[in-house]
């Protein structure tokens, strides 16, 4: 099999490994950068389990420059997702299989749910250019449990979690999920296959929404957060809204809001990925991984008053951070926020 990988950060460059060690033959798409640089002049280096093994694989940045192949992998930020896909379409529209890694609530979600029909969330899907290119029926999603992380330029380490679960977007088996799974049956991370996708990416979701943003707000890790008992409140009420979205969106979840927190509270004193990302200054997954849930909150009719109030302060917040490159001269006339300029693959450290 012949598999790309779209944004060898952590994650991908970690599944590149795996992959490579089942036997696939492996590629890299990029941004032009350092840890690029060195993946193409040096090869991958990836440390795990206490070992560390080198990897030549073929990288560039520029599609035309690598062989067609028959699966390709997409691990970007959500906010990237757009022009990660507009920039591999030609193999999309070739008939190659796409795999998807990303957190978040995914673009095509309404149009697997009965009674909303071919609807666009407009938090991930702007434009609706995602959903027309990559309908469910056209993609499988990936959730990942593992984590990994990019110490220099062309060098990854994983350092615990083996687990990347998938399936397809409207449930059940399917042949194209099957290969994608014996493609990626060594390495670091093993595929485990979802009958019932939808769930494991809301149950991932639920330990996001909460910790993810109050986090970034706060610059507080995961235990600081949990051991304020405010906080601890906000995070629970936060889950609890997500969970009465994904109830309503026919996604319901048996586990509870403390559970959910006892469960993040055993990984240690760790600081999010949301937390990283702001400490670099970078744009945050906000619309995916909060904004999202609250436009489906809306579309539901489920109440989300804590949710409201953490991505109203986080939003003000990135805005001031970020401002639009080229305002509006009179914002009276209702136009809306520019389009993020950074659309680069940057490699990244994630959590699962």
């Amino acid at each position: 099999m012949k598999i790309t990988i779209v944004g060898p950060g952590a994650v991908g460059a970690t599944l590149a490994a795996s992959f490579t060690a089942g036997g696939a033959q492996v590629s890299l798409l990029g941004a032009p950068g350092a840890h690029l640089d060195a993946i193409v002049e040096h090869g991958l280096l990836v440390d795990s389990a206490g070992s560390t093994a080198r990897y030549g694989l073929v990288a560039a940045h520029d599609p035309a420059l690598l062989p067609e192949p028959d699966l390709v992998v997409i691990c970007v930020k959500s906010q990237d997702l757009p022009a990660a896909v507009a920039r591999v379409r030609p193999w999309i529209e070739a008939g190659a299989d796409v795999l998807v890694v990303a957190n978040g609530v995914p673009w095509w979600l309404l149009a697997t749910v009965d009674g909303f029909g071919y609807q666009v969330i407009r938090k991930v899907d702007p434009d609706g250019g995602l959903l027309d290119l990559l309908p469910p029926s056209r993609v499988m999603a990936g959730v990942a449990h593992f984590s990994s992380s990019v110490p220099e330029p062309g060098h990854v380490t994983h350092s615990g979690g083996d687990r990347l679960i998938i399936g397809d977007p409207f449930g059940g088996a399917s042949a194209r999920v099957d290969r994608c799974a014996k493609a990626l049956s060594a390495g670091p991370v093993r595929a485990e296959v979802s009958v019932g996708i939808r769930t494991a990416m809301w149950e991932k979701l639920l330990g996001n929404v909460n910790l993810n943003p109050v986090s970034a707000l706060t610059g507080g890790t995961v235990l600081e957060i949990l051991r304020s008992p405010d906080l601890r409140q906000l995070c629970a009420d936060i889950f609890k809204e997500t969970a009465e979205v994904g109830a309503r969106l026919g996604i319901p979840t048996t586990m509870s809001a403390d559970e959910r927190l006892e469960v993040a509270a055993r990984l240690g004193n760790f600081r999010t990925s949301m937390l990283q990302d702001s400490d670099r200054g970078r744009r945050l997954e906000t619309d995916a991984i909060l904004g999202a849930v609250r436009e489906l909150a809306r579309r539901t009719g489920a109440p989300s008053p804590a949710m409201d109030a953490v991505d109203g302060l986080l939003s003000l917040r990135e805005r001031v951070r970020h401002p639009d490159p080229d305002p509006d001269p009179d914002p009276g006339q209702g136009q809306g926020q520019g389009q993020d300029p950074d659309q680069g693959l940057d490699p990244d450290q994630e959590r699962g």
